[in-house]
């Protein structure tokens, strides 16, 4: 009999060693608990209820009072939660070259362990040594998980212990999570730590942040930086004999902390007050209690609120009548410009009825003004790279009667205007389509320009077959032009106008003819210029010639006319793509706001909000490019 006594309590100590004084730390503690979480701000509450086993919560099943005062709607969350009402867990892993070996290897697969008992709480994982690095951010992603606890971290000198507990208590803050925990192992003491045992201690404990130290022996290891670090927060300490046990001691301190809930609320009681919470949970018998002590108010006379000096300026009446006095000046100075522009073209139109300028000087200027432009049109280069002057000759042949520059400055008035709108309304990101002022204005023009030109074109036909009868009666080709401008209808009319001003102020007709070429963007009529310069240099007859030419230009407008029928589906495909996607912002903005809502109120919505206006804008003029076909 007392071998059989002597035999239970030999395989009685073996166990005990077995588990390395996880019983005796963890374990130990074992039995509901409630403790206060520091990451909620006053007047937001968070405790954390650590249960002795699992155990399903249902709403109704937590009631929670404040100095006896019943709190309105507590939220429970397990631990398994991510973000605001979630609990984290940083396993902080000593990596100085005391672990090289076995050691390290056996932690690792303790900390896999860990993560496999809680498969669905966040998990960061930080290591030190000299240094401190976070490995692994908060994540509840499995693959990220084990693919940084599957290989081991590289050692160096030094086991900085108070530093890494710092970084590991930043790491919960900046994951602003509803409460945390550290998971300390090491296996010495704390070697050249900037941070002091004082001032890790007191991080993690304004925190709320519980450390569970455990401590791996060997020939440098002292526990009693870690002991404290446990019992100064609020967590627990548990000691291996050998690398071994750190899987089982792992495993069941990962049991434990699967069984916790964050409690939060808001609190209604006022400042400097003493409050007892009490919890009370169905199936644990005895209530559980906790006390914080609320903010007080500052002590001592506070300053008075003192509105900045930029906001006093800005609202002060003497602005609003200063602002008002200058917009109005300038709007007064602008119609006052308009009206001295309109009196003195008026001037000098009536005035160029009885002075002119002597015949030979008004012919050279107007041949070095006919080369200018051959010139300029020419270089395409030149012309793309001198925008204001293209523009100036857009307006001026799309018969535009406001002066490019004006045009120019209010279109850049008006997107600042938009931008200042659209930022102080919507967002400083909005800010951005008031690009659209200017990209209107420029569409405005170019369709003007357009529809001349292709009224140029569809008249172009008739004039030709005018011009080739006029030949065939006699008339030389200024004469045949001549009789065109009587008959044709505009734009037509004021284009051959200038061709027979320029010849007879000494152009050759095939040059003023290359200009009307040039602002009527038509390469039909360059065939009529060719063959002017060659009826000068060569003769021939002229009238059969354009026959030929007319034949030719009606058979490419009926392919053009083809091209545009058969691209119509194209054309009306880019505008439903372009506008289906703001149709529908619409329609779900006007039916169902609190799904768009992000898209306006968050910066990230926004963001995404403009990129997708913007690669609207490039589908649709890819769309164009497309379809844009030129013959």
């Amino acid at each position: 009999m007392r071998r059989r006594v002597a035999l239970a309590g030999l395989l009685a100590a073996i166990a005990a060693l077995t588990l390395g004084g996880l019983q005796s730390a963890f374990a130990a503690e074992g039995g509901p608990q409630l403790v206060e979480s520091g990451l909620a701000n006053f007047p937001e509450r968070g405790f954390v209820l650590a249960t002795d086993q699992k155990r399903a919560l249902p709403p109704g099943a937590v009631s929670v009072t404040e100095n006896g005062v019943q709190v309105d709607k507590p939220t429970i969350s397990p631990a398994g939660s991510l973000g605001g009402q979630g609990i984290g867990t940083v396993l902080l892993i000593d990596a100085s070259n005391s672990m090289r070996g076995a050691a390290i290897s056996d932690a690792m697969k303790a900390a896999r362990s860990f993560a496999a008992r809680n498969p669905s709480q966040p998990l960061a994982v930080v290591t030190f040594n000299d240094e401190v690095a976070t490995v692994l951010p908060f994540t509840v992603d499995k693959e990220s998980i084990d693919a940084v606890l599957g290989r081991l971290p590289d050692l160096a000198e030094g086991t900085h212990i108070y530093d890494g507990t710092a970084a590991a208590v930043q790491v919960i803050r900046d994951a602003k999570l509803g409460a945390g925990r550290i998971v300390l192992l090491s296996d010495g003491a704390d070697v050249g730590s900037v941070t002091t045992a004082e001032q890790a201690r007191d991080a993690a404990a304004e925190a709320g942040v519980r450390v569970y130290a455990v401590g791996l022996r060997s020939s440098a290891f002292d526990p009693v930086p870690l002991q404290q670090l446990a019992e100064a927060t609020g967590g627990g300490y548990a000691q291996a004999s050998s690398s071994q046990k750190l899987a089982g001691i792992y495993d069941e301190l990962g049991y434990k902390l699967s069984n916790e809930y964050l409690i939060t609320y808001r609190s209604f009681l006022g400042p400097g007050e003493d409050v007892k919470v009490v919890v009370k949970v169905d199936g644990i018998a005895q209530p559980l209690t906790a006390t914080y002590t609320t903010p007080a108010l500052p002590e001592g006379p506070t300053s008075p609120y003192e509105v900045p000096l930029a906001d006093r300026v800005l609202q002060s009446p003497v602005t609003l009548v200063l602002v008002v006095m200058a917009v109005v000046a300038l709007l007064a100075g602008a119609i006052m410009m308009f009206l001295r522009a309109r009196g003195d073209r008026k001037l000098r139109k009536r005035l160029g009825q009885f002075v002119t300028l002597p015949a030979d000087e008004q012919a050279r200027r107007r041949k070095e003004e006919v080369q200018h432009f051959l010139s300029v049109q020419g270089d395409r280069s030149f012309r793309e790279s001198r925008f204001l002057s293209r523009f100036s000759e857009d307006c001026e042949v799309a018969d535009i009667k406001t002066a490019p520059g004006t045009i120019v400055a209010l279109a850049v008035a008006g997107s600042i205007l938009l931008a200042l709108v659209l930022a102080l309304t919507a967002g400083p990101l909005f800010a951005i389509f008031a690009i659209a002022v200017p990209l209107l204005v420029r569409a405005s023009v170019s369709r003007k320009l357009k529809v001349k030109r292709k009224a140029f074109a569809e008249q172009l036909p008739d004039n030709l077959d005018v011009l080739a009868s006029a030949l065939r009666a006699g008339h030389s080709l200024v004469g045949a032009l001549s009789v065109v401008v009587d008959d044709a209808a505009e734009p037509s009319k004021s284009e051959f106008r200038r061709v027979v001003a320029d010849e007879q102020l000494g152009v050759p007709l095939d040059e003023a003819l290359e200009v009307v070429v040039k602002r009527m963007d038509n390469q039909d009529l360059d065939q009529v210029a060719i063959l002017s310069g060659l009826q000068r240099e060569t003769g021939g007859n002229m009238a059969e010639v354009l026959d030929r030419v007319v034949e030719n230009v009606r058979a490419r407008m009926e392919l053009r006319r083809l091209v545009q029928v058969l691209t119509a589906q194209g054309r009306m495909a880019r505008w439903i793509v372009s506008l289906l996607p703001v149709g529908l912002l619409v329609a779900v903005t006007a039916l169902a706001p609190e799904y768009s809502d992000v898209l306006f109120t968050e910066t990230v919505g926004q963001v995404f909000l403009v990129l997708a206006a913007i690669l609207v804008v490039i589908g649709s003029l890819v769309i164009k490019k497309i379809i844009d076909i030129r013959l």
